[in-house]
């Protein structure tokens, strides 16, 4: 399919003498049409915004843009991406004219059928890359038919369009070119039937189905292979690309119960093949983690636990009252246990876990700076909460930060030493306040350090999103040969930006 289309325009007028004959008019070129629909992004200095174009093709983005630079960037069914850099922005002010000219993508259709019955596969997943590994990738799903289209954002080059299917072997089909304007047809991939690997996976122990137990397909070199997650009766189903071949069958990081692989599984694509997991129960390591002085519970602390050879791994996060209690991932060993919050950290050798069984009072005390807290609220002008605003205390004696929570309330807590500080807040689309002169204790709280942030007035970017050639169904082939010769001829006078073409012939 020929994705072009032009008009030319050709207005005349013949003035005649007995010396000479004149010839004048204007050319013109089919106006640029606008793309409806397409979306225009803008990132820069505090994220991106984003807005979609009208029937006429403008665009405007009126909100969360600050001073500075952006780069903005249009996508739109049918055409190629465009990009435009460094495009200044004022608060306040409208940059305006940041205008696009797509240019028509290339396409690649074709037909997903299954190999044994030649059906046709609906919701199959199409990918497109281009086969030197650059540039993003492309996708769409098969119809009821079977049938699939992508052309959008294929340049001129060569590409592979891989197919994935649930109950077949994805395939790839490699070297296919594409010309912008042109679709390539007839690309189709026939999927073969995937093997099978099912099973029911339980306690070792209680001989208990186990259910929510993530289940990976791995080959015997290491290739993942599929995934599945067991149902409230303990069992598993993986049936999507599993080529003949031998597999590893892995319960990984399984809640309450150990990790465990099974390898040297025989698939034979179209066929099932059983394999059952007995997981053990993990052994549980307990404790609590204070302050080296004065006691205090440390909450939110990290705790590790490997054992001597690596095989067996555990984590955990302590409570408000510095409480862990680590369930998962533990087989019979001995474990080195390590406990850390912030920059410091403690750790015990020779704790000894069996399977089932917990190991308690495993605790830590860890030489955290004392520090004093900072509490308070960040507002809008309306008094309403800023949720995820930055603050920051900066004083002789140390430096904290955090973000506020959903109801604008933040707390400092770490890095204060005595002394005097000045805290700041900040959040996009806001401007900066601070607060000097905030007295900061050990071990004490100072609270009602409040802020109430000024909206920053946003910049606008607008402008239009328009085609040289419209995205159009294919043409038939008589009318395509006038329509192709005709379109060249005006982009080529359009570019001379409608010059006046004189011709005169002297008598």
């Amino acid at each position: 399919m020929i994705l072009l289309s032009a008009s030319i325009n050709i207005s005349l007028s013949v003035i005649s003498s007995s010396s000479r004959t004149v010839f004048s008019g204007i050319v013109y070129a089919l106006p640029m049409v606008p793309v409806e629909g397409a979306f225009v992004m803008a990132s820069g200095p505090e994220g991106y915004e984003s807005a979609s174009t009208d029937s006429l093709g403008h665009y405007s983005i009126t909100e969360g843009l600050m001073t500075g630079n952006y780069t903005v960037t249009v996508s739109a069914s049918g055409y190629l991406d465009a990009t435009i850099e460094n495009v200044a922005v004022t608060g306040g002010l409208e940059t305006s004219n940041v205008n696009f000219v797509l240019e028509v993508s290339g396409a690649i259709s074709g037909k997903v059928t299954d190999t044994i019955s030649s059906l046709p596969l609906e919701g199959v997943i199409v990918e497109v890359n281009n086969a030197t590994g650059s540039g993003i990738s492309e996708s769409a799903f098969t119809d009821a038919n079977g049938d699939y289209l992508i052309n959008t954002n294929l340049a001129t080059g060569t590409y592979n369009v891989t197919a994935l299917s649930t109950g077949h072997i994805m395939k790839t089909v490699g070297g296919i070119t594409v010309t912008v304007g042109i679709e390539t047809k007839n690309i189709d991939l026939n999927l073969e039937k995937s093997g099978t690997i099912f099973g029911t996976v339980t306690d070792s122990v209680s001989s208990a189905p186990l259910a929510s137990i993530g289940i990976w397909a791995s080959t015997a070199g290491g290739m993942f292979g599929g995934f599945a997650v067991t149902n409230t009766s303990g069992q598993y189903s993986i049936n999507t690309n599993l080529a003949t071949g031998t597999y590893n069958i892995s319960a990984l990081f399984p809640e309450s119960h150990v990790s465990k692989m099974i390898s040297g599984i025989e698939v034979i694509a179209g066929a099932e093949t059983a394999a059952n997991l007995a997981l053990d129960p993990s052994g549980i390591i307990s404790g609590r983690v204070t302050r080296s002085s004065g006691g205090q519970p440390v909450a939110g602390a990290s705790v590790s636990a490997f054992s001597g050879d690596f095989a067996y791994f555990g984590s955990a996060e302590t409570n408000a009252t510095g409480y862990y209690r680590m369930s998962s991932g533990l087989g019979t060993q001995t474990y080195t246990v390590m406990a850390s919050f912030e920059s410091a950290f403690n750790m015990t050798a020779g704790v000894s876990v069996v399977a089932g069984s917990e190991t308690s009072n495993v605790n830590f005390m860890l030489d955290i700076i004392p520090s004093g807290t900072i509490t308070g609220r960040v507002m809008n002008s309306t008094g309403s909460p800023i949720e995820s605003a930055s603050v920051h205390a900066e004083g002789p004696s140390g430096s904290g930060d955090t973000t506020t929570d959903s109801n604008g309330n933040y707390t400092i807590s770490s890095g204060l030493g005595t002394g005097t500080y000045t805290v700041n807040a900040s959040a996009t689309g806001y401007t900066m306040a601070s607060v000097s002169g905030v007295d900061v204790v050990v071990d004490q709280v100072t609270s009602n350090v409040n802020f109430q942030l000024s909206v920053i007035l946003s910049g606008r970017i607008s402008g239009t999103v328009e085609a040289e050639f419209p995205a159009i169904p294919e043409f038939p082939q008589p009318i395509f040969v006038f329509l192709l010769a005709a379109s060249l001829i005006a982009v080529a006078f359009a570019r001379l930006h409608n010059v006046r073409v004189k011709q005169t012939e002297l008598s």
